[in-house]
């Protein structure tokens, strides 16, 4: 159960050299197939009594000893297919993917795909869902919301859900464009609700809550409809006017390059910790989820009760402190508040008109640097669900952190992504553009650095799979090795 398991059951010899290739009928005596399946994903696909074993043989090979599910011919290996979509009602605009593993629970799936030939160690690569694009994520979303067919309009017919883009941004000045859609037969709630459907939209961390709206927390920043107010840790600032059904609103987002001095306290390494499975005929890797800090909650608590500040110049937090205390604080007393991003920033735009900048200094969405070594037991036969558990928790980043474009629907609303063609396409000092609209308050231009040309979020997805292929081999690399 352990991400490290098909590492382990390679020979000495075969860590010596390059392991030597066998066909997959070969199967290991004691494989596992289904890996991660223990919490509730049942093996729907184990082939039938009448099912013939030469039809389905693969021809991708895996190293010996492999304990991941068997590569099959048919597996997707550049792109994985639209998944099963089930329209709510007769010519629907949304639907549902009642076949897809979705990231709940604290378990976060990604497509897979075999790639032998290119990762003889690890053998799977990670995929990203059709179409190939920028598009709502087909998993990070609630499981209350609502797709459409081609992943570009998300929904939700009861109270405030959210959803995801499948792809984050690290680096950079990003644009990106939602249109805010009027409720069809497809979201609308059973019965109206009492005032009627709202949205808010902005950007959010994985950690942040898929069954909350965006700035309910601290992981995520976002702009409310009703007041135009900007709102993150649940509190709400003036900033622009409101907006509704047929309103187009931009995102502007400003992260500090890759060779950008981190604030310390913040964890820079880069590791992936997965496992692959098999379910329901598809391949996905299999991870648990970055969980919400104890720095981060005490934030939240803090900002709650009004007491404690935060000073953003005092030491890093060390996870002792950022526990929740019981009692008041001493009078005066304030603790470090979690890293943030130099030179970031982040504003919107309504119909083309700049509202003005909203946030500063975001929240680093690195992990903290863990404060004490965990000594690693033993996985085996008998170990406990806590101890395979905490095996698969990641320290370090794993190189898909970010901040997301991030929509949350209310009472039948619907959102439409546009990451290219805009239909207000900003100018080419849209960061300047925001900083002269105004400023949500206590939001300071405190850059250091001239803003880097914005580039719409369309241009981020040829990165991002050539960042996550470059981390599958790195990966097979040190797995190899």
């Amino acid at each position: 159960m352990d991400e490290d398991a098909p590492r382990a059951a390679l020979t000495p010899d075969a860590l010596e050299a390059p392991p030597a290739l066998l066909p997959v009928l070969v199967e290991a005596p004691g494989a596992r197939t289904d890996l991660g399946l223990a919490h509730g994903a049942p093996d729907t696909d184990s082939p039938g009594p009448r099912e013939s074993h030469v039809a389905s043989a693969p021809s991708h090979r895996v190293p010996p000893g492999f304990r991941g599910p068997m590569p099959r011919e048919g597996d997707a290996e550049d792109v994985a297919p639209i998944p099963s979509w089930t329209p709510i009602c007769a010519d629907a605009s949304l639907g549902t993917t009642p076949h897809l593993p979705m990231n709940k629970g604290g378990w976060r799936y990604t497509a897979a795909g075999p790639a032998a030939h290119m990762l003889p160690t690890t053998v799977y690569r990670q995929l990203d869902i059709a179409p190939s694009c920028v598009h709502w994520s087909w998993q990070d979303r609630s499981a209350f919301t609502r797709i459409s067919a081609d992943a570009m309009v998300v929904g939700a017919d009861k109270g405030y859900r959210s959803a995801r883009t499948n792809v984050g941004v690290r680096h950079g000045a990003w644009y990106v464009e939602l249109e805010i859609l009027p409720p069809d037969a497809s979201s609308e709630p059973p019965v109206p609700m009492r005032d009627g459907p709202h949205v808010r939209v902005g950007w959010g961390r994985r950690e942040a809550s898929l069954n909350a709206p965006v700035g309910w927390d601290a992981y995520s920043y976002g702009l409310r409809d009703q007041t135009g107010a900007c709102v993150t840790q649940s509190r709400l600032a003036p900033l622009g006017r409101t907006f509704g059904p047929g309103d187009v609103i931009g995102l502007y987002i400003r992260l500090p390059p890759p060779e950008a001095t981190l604030r310390p306290g913040t964890e820079r390494r880069i590791a992936q910790k997965r496992i692959p499975i098999r379910y329901r005929g598809q391949l996905y890797f299999e991870s648990l989820e970055y969980a919400p800090t104890r720095a981060m909650e005490a934030l939240m608590e803090q900002q709650r009760r009004g007491g404690l500040g935060w000073d953003a110049h005092a030491a890093p937090m060390d996870e002792k402190r950022a526990r929740p205390s019981r009692g008041p604080a001493p009078d005066g007393a304030q603790r470090a508040a979690p890293p943030t991003l130099p030179d970031s920033c982040m504003g919107f735009v309504v119909n083309g008109e700049p509202q003005g900048m909203a946030f500063a200094d975001l929240f680093d969405f690195r992990p903290p640097i863990a404060r004490t070594k965990k000594k690693k037991e033993e996985i085996s036969t008998y170990a406990s669900v806590s101890t395979i558990l905490k095996s698969r928790q990641n320290e370090c980043d794993d190189g898909m952190l970010g901040y997301y474009v991030m929509a949350s629907m209310y009472g039948g609303a619907r959102v439409q992504l546009r990451a290219d063609n805009f239909r207000y396409p900003p100018p080419a000092d849209l960061e300047d553009a925001l900083w002269r609209a105004g400023a949500a308050p206590g939001v300071e231009r405190a850059q250091q650095k001239a803003a880097p040309a914005w580039r719409p979020l369309a241009e981020r997805y040829a990165e991002w799979c050539n960042e996550a292929a470059s981390l599958d081999r790195q990966d097979d690399a040190q797995a190899a090795s």
